[in-house]
């Protein structure tokens, strides 16, 4: 294949994008890591980060990264952060163009660290910052990816739109309440290693495997089984850090692709399935009570929502993205929460849900949807599902609430909690329910107040 025609197809998701100013050919991508930034964990979660985004959002980019070890928890013990930056960025485009140097005039000059010359990308716990200004952010010890990872995301949002750089309003997001603003200084503080028990994504596509990814980042202690029938193509690349160029190549199933990197990086019990989960009826339908402890819900093929709600799940977070530069997360308790079908528009028995879609007309139209995508609203579903993930294993709660909406063009970043729906038809079944999750991690969620 010539560049010419992969390159087309890289980016024919992002380039037909509704409002989308940025392409890849117009300016290159300078990242310059701050060295005391990047001797930090929060700091070598932005840079890597950066490197699989901006990659993908891009086939010239270069990078100014001090050679320093990676820090734990990551789980890259034994090589550099400059190691793990090019090969980073080496993944993302056959003939892309990336390298280690320090930034030209015509760069598009980005600063991984709490202030230098460039858009400011500056992370620290459950913070995250982007402007052209010195970061508010506390420093902090904290082993938190999210805040620094979600740094990153949002100033590729904004590059998306304002590819000249020349301002970029500053903004600081709480990516633990899921709000615009500093965090509280209440925030828990995050520890690592955590246990997630036995988790299924349903689904290991562009918000699926992004997920798998942030968690990967801080935990690789959980069991995963994996679910997804389809294949590994170049149009899917620029939308997860995990699917590369030779994978895409090769056509390799995304769950082989997604079982391969959770094996390097630590995760040993996975079970793949190449199929749709209504193929698979055994494998759901007739699990062990109690199992599993929380599903990535990562899907929108043949009904899945339906098939899994019919089968009274345990706890499910997962993200969509929508048509009109969207991400929106959603957590479902079961018995105290709304469901996947309680969902605004959600139709019974079956719905195809948004994930990791957009379309170019316009969201009042449903006559023509087209699989189109932005490579950071992928990421920002992932993370949010991540993050969510996280905060139930470590606190036992989430103090944000069930439903939040990241919107670049709008809002930014807020929370709306979703009631159930009264005439939903699997509401109901409370006895039934709590037998089948009783025993999993997180089936004292089910009983306990509201939060």
């Amino acid at each position: 294949m010539n560049e010419q025609e992969f390159h087309r197809r890289w980016t024919n998701r992002a380039t037909r994008y509704a409002g989308s100013a940025w392409t890849s050919e117009d300016l290159p991508i300078h990242i310059l890591v701050d060295p005391g930034y990047a001797a930090t964990y929060a700091g070598q979660v932005a840079a890597i980060t950066a490197a699989s985004l901006f990659g993908r959002m891009s086939k010239c980019v270069a990078v100014d990264v001090p050679s320093l070890p990676i820090v734990g928890p990551l789980p890259w013990a034994g090589t550099t952060l400059e190691e793990q930056v090019m090969r980073t960025l080496h993944a993302s485009h056959m003939f892309g163009r990336y390298e280690q140097r320090q930034a030209r005039s015509d760069d598009l000059r980005l600063v991984i660290g709490p202030y230098g010359d460039g858009l400011v990308i500056h992370g620290s716990g459950w913070g995250a910052f982007r402007g052209m200004a010195r970061s508010p952010l506390v420093p902090s010890n904290d082993p938190n990816p999210y805040g620094a990872a979600f740094a990153v995301i949002d100033a590729a949002a904004q590059i998306q739109q304002h590819p000249s750089n020349a301002y970029v309003e500053p903004m600081t997001l709480d990516t633990y309440r899921w709000r615009v603003g500093d965090p509280l200084p209440e925030a828990p503080q995050m520890e690592s290693p955590f246990d997630l028990g036995e988790m299924w994504s349903i689904g290991v596509g562009s918000v699926g495997s992004c997920a798998l990814y942030f968690l990967g980042l801080i935990t690789r202690s959980f069991s995963a089984v994996l679910v997804d029938a389809d294949n590994v193509e170049i149009e899917n690349i620029t939308r997860s850090p995990l699917f590369s160029w030779p994978a895409a190549l090769g056509e390799e199933p995304k769950v082989e692709v997604v079982s391969r990197w959770l094996r390097e990086i630590g995760v040993n019990a996975i079970d793949p399935h190449t199929a749709w989960l209504d193929e698979i009826p055994d494998v759901w339908a007739r699990r062990g009570q109690g199992t599993p402890d929380i599903v990535i819900s990562a899907a929108n093929e043949r009904g899945v929502r339906s098939v899994i709600e019919g089968s009274c799940p345990p706890v499910q977070v997962y993200a969509t993205t929508g048509r009109n530069w969207q991400a929106t997360m959603f957590r479902h308790i079961p018995l105290r929460d709304a469901c996947s079908r309680c969902v605004p528009g959600a139709r019974v028995p079956q719905v195809s849900m948004l994930c990791a879609t957009g379309s170019s007309v316009p969201e009042s139209s449903s006559d023509a949807e087209d699989d189109i995508a932005l490579p950071f609203l992928s990421y920002a579903a992932g993370l949010m599902t991540a993050a969510e993930i996280t905060k139930l294993a470590l606190f036992g709660r989430s103090d944000a609430p069930n439903r939040a909406f990241y919107e670049p063009r709008g809002r930014t970043l807020f929370g709306l909690s979703l009631s159930q729906n009264p005439n939903c038809p699997y509401h109901g079944q409370d006895a039934a329910h709590q037998a089948a999750i009783r025993g999993s991690r997180f089936a004292s969620l089910s009983t306990s107040p509201a939060t």
